[in-house]
């Protein structure tokens, strides 16, 4: 039902742009100072509208455009009264593009962006001496064996895309990339009930080159 239902809402909001749009003559391309919201669109799967990331766009010109992605998690959970996880995730993705100048409505362009990620973790135990477990903190992570792991992210990407307006203000776009990323996990730090706290794990790191791709189409809004 509620594919159906989202499916339903965008044939209507492209019937009735095309219905505008064959009252007057447009220009379907953003202009200066336009600004694109984004999301992910899969008109075939059981969730057609998704967001991994909120993604923004600001046209300096009809040809050059800054980018900005972000995403912001927080999880807090007590599955037993005064026994704390929790985890904070902030991601950021500034970038660039170049258009060219396409047809009257497809608007191909290359770009630039940057990933910067922080994810930290920890765990508490804030019951009394007598019920509680051996552990009475941990940094970095939900436990001693690295569950929900705390990591730095840095990487950088070059991007190929192309936007197709198929009304004014509204546009669908695939994009693919090549860049890298670079993953350090955090260290973890255990505070015994008692005792002395044994050597924190240290953190590895991973480092990947390579190809990436949104396979979702992007279906976006000029504003």
């Amino acid at each position: 039902m509620k594919k159906l239902l989202a499916t339903s809402v965008f044939v209507l909001f492209v019937f009735v742009g095309f219905s505008q749009d064959s009252l007057k003559t447009l220009s379907y391309k953003p202009k200066a100072k336009s600004f694109t919201a984004e999301v992910n669109f899969n008109p075939f799967s059981s969730s057609p509208i998704s967001i991994n990331y909120l993604r923004f766009r600001t046209f300096v010109n009809e040809r050059q455009a800054f980018r900005f992605g972000v995403s912001i998690g927080l999880r807090n959970q007590k599955a037993i009264e005064k026994v704390t996880q929790s985890s904070f995730e902030i991601s950021l993705r500034p970038g660039y593009e170049w258009h060219f100048a396409g047809t009257e409505r497809l608007s191909p362009y290359v770009g630039l962006d940057a990933d910067v990620t922080i994810k930290s973790s920890s765990f508490s135990d804030d019951r009394d001496p007598g019920t509680r477990g051996v552990i009475k903190s941990v940094s970095g992570a939900w436990d001693p064996n690295g569950t929900e792991r705390g990591f730095t992210r840095l990487g950088a990407n070059f991007l190929m895309g192309a936007d197709y307006y198929i009304v004014k203000r509204l546009y669908l776009g695939l994009e693919i990339g090549y860049g890298f990323q670079l993953v350090n996990s955090s260290d973890i730090s255990v505070t015994p009930v008692s005792g002395t706290p044994p050597q924190p794990n240290k953190g590895g790191s991973t480092f990947q080159l390579g190809s990436n791709f949104n396979s979702s189409l992007r279906l976006g809004f000029v504003f």
